[in-house]
């Protein structure tokens, strides 16, 4: 949400339409991240421009969105004045699914039964039973209006289509004889029919997910993979959302590639009437439902453009395996090599994290023409920093980035930035000393040394530096621990948790105030 808030606000003079008109509305069914967006500091500006909005809401169940700020909820009742714009995100893999079978042209549902592979669950509420599902399914046969009835009546034609299609694919389509089976993202397309509804039937979809929009990737008799990773999750059904799209007068986009971690696909309703009773679901079976979606996705030629140049030449999963590849599979890659991949990536800050030690090693032996090439991209990097958690302390390593290349200047900027959004810390306030030693300022220096020295008592180089300072200042402490004499007794009483910065701190041998010493890296 924030770099897609970012990129509008920055395409807003080459674009047709109002961007400042957009609202940008960040839902969720748990309160705990709604929380945590109402107090994000990076998202106020959007929030006080009013680009930017946030809701409680339930995506399978849910039939209407209530705005925090803007205090108006959008319903089928209360629609919008303009088409809505969905972008899920992982979000698919986790809501509810059916499964259904094809074999020898019928059509079976599965019913599954959740169980421990335990004998007994001393706590049958505890959440850590769910690594140990033990599931069992049985499949039984269906008649053809399965969806007719129920919650998903008023979709019941669009649904039956579906499965009428995938009975007549596989049941026409298996010379092997070995049938199909079909997870059916139902989830999904109720929290699409629900969404829009509160746009007239006016809706454009992007979503990135694990799934499959082959169908025959769906080949063979099998029980569903459930992954479990704190929650659980399955591959969704691209195809399926693709056709339900279809089947209302709207059109799919798919990326064909196969070998995807990450597939990506859109989708489009133009409010036009749908595939109605009068045509019935012949123009859809077989090849019909492609030759539909070509039809129509040329009436939107920017679009069929922009998801070829962005998601099928080279997408999001094209560049994930790029720069896994260059991390792991490269021992040691060039500072050009990852300042051409921080470049693509619009200078990511997680690309620059993972990196960070490539280019503290290399950039004080770089070109200078290469080392001006970081220093315009490195203030992009902050530019587009998200903090999620406090495991990944990027404006410490842009600090270190900085000093390394002796700006000492900017350095401080961003050791600062990371005291306040981070939490202070003994080696921080260490290379701030360095800092304002280096720009002849040696009584904050002093200051930022015994800052140091206040958080970790134990630590022998904010204690030397600082003997050193206060002995040319004339202030020297004679209490003052001196390095050699041993330990001093006392624990470290740092007030953040991120106590691993000891190891990131190199010693490096360089030019401090006209004289070399041995001082901690950047």
């Amino acid at each position: 949400s924030f770099f897609m808030l970012k990129a509008l606000n920055e395409m807003a003079e080459t674009v047709r339409f109002p961007v400042s008109k957009i609202v940008y509305v960040m839902t969720d069914f748990t309160e705990s991240n709604f929380n945590f967006w109402m107090t994000h500091p990076v998202l106020a500006p959007y929030v006080e421009s009013g680009q930017l909005d946030f809701a409680i809401f339930d995506a399978v169940n849910d039939t209407s969105i209530d705005l925090h700020f803007a205090k108006k909820t959008i319903s089928k009742e209360d629609p919008t004045g303009n088409p809505i714009c969905v972008v899920a995100n992982y979000l698919f893999d986790t809501l509810c699914h059916d499964i259904f079978q094809v074999k020898d042209g019928d059509l079976k549902e599965g019913l599954i039964s959740v169980g421990s592979s335990r004998k007994e669950e001393p706590d049958p509420l505890d959440p850590e039973i769910i690594k140990n599902f033990n599931n069992l399914y049985k499949y039984e046969s269906i008649e053809p209006n399965y969806y007719s009835k129920g919650e998903d009546e008023d979709d019941g034609i669009h649904l039956e289509r579906i499965l009428a299609w995938y009975k007549d694919y596989f049941g026409s389509n298996d010379p092997s004889g070995i049938g199909a089976s079909v997870l059916f993202p139902i989830g999904a397309l109720r929290a699409l029919k629900h969404l829009s509804a509160m746009s007239k039937g006016r809706a454009f979809v992007i979503s990135g997910d694990k799934g499959n929009n082959n169908v025959d990737q769906f080949r063979g008799l099998m029980d569903p993979h459930i992954a479990v990773h704190g929650s659980f999750s399955l591959m969704v059904n691209y195809h399926a959302i693709g056709a339900y799209f279809t089947s209302r007068g709207g059109f799919a986009l798919h990326n064909p590639q196969e070998e995807a971690s990450l597939k990506v696909s859109c989708f489009v309703l133009p409010g036009v009437n749908n595939i109605g009773d009068e045509e019935g679901t012949a123009p859809f079976m077989g090849e019909g439902m492609e030759r539909l979606d070509n039809e129509r996705s040329r009436m939107f030629p920017r679009l069929r453009q922009a998801f070829n140049d962005y998601a099928e030449s080279f997408g999001p999963n094209d560049f994930f395996i790029m720069q896994k590849s260059v991390k792991e599979d490269a021992p040691n890659p060039t500072l050009k090599s990852v300042v051409a991949l921080l470049k693509l990536g619009d200078w990511d800050p997680d690309v620059f994290y993972k990196f960070r030690d490539t280019i503290l090693n290399q950039v004080g032996t770089a070109s200078s023409k290469l080392r001006n090439d970081l220093c315009r991209g490195i203030p992009r990097i902050w530019e587009n920093y998200y903090q999620l958690d406090k495991e990944k302390d990027v404006a410490f390593e842009i600090g270190r980035f900085f000093y390394g290349i002796r700006d000492f200047a900017k350095a401080l900027r961003y050791y600062t930035i990371s005291s306040e959004t981070i939490g202070e810390h003994h080696v921080t306030f260490h290379n701030m000393g360095l800092c304002f030693y280096s720009l002849h300022m040696p009584q904050d220096a002093a200051e930022h040394f015994q800052k140091s020295i206040n958080l970790n008592a134990n630590y022998a180089k904010a204690q030397s530096w600082l003997q050193k300072v206060q002995k040319e200042l004339g202030t020297e402490n004679p209490t003052t621990k001196d390095p050699s004499e041993g330990d001093a007794g006392g624990s470290p009483t740092a007030s953040s948790t991120n106590n691993d910065k000891d190891l990131k701190v190199e010693e490096i041998t360089e030019q401090v105030g006209g004289i070399t010493v041995t001082s901690d890296g950047p």
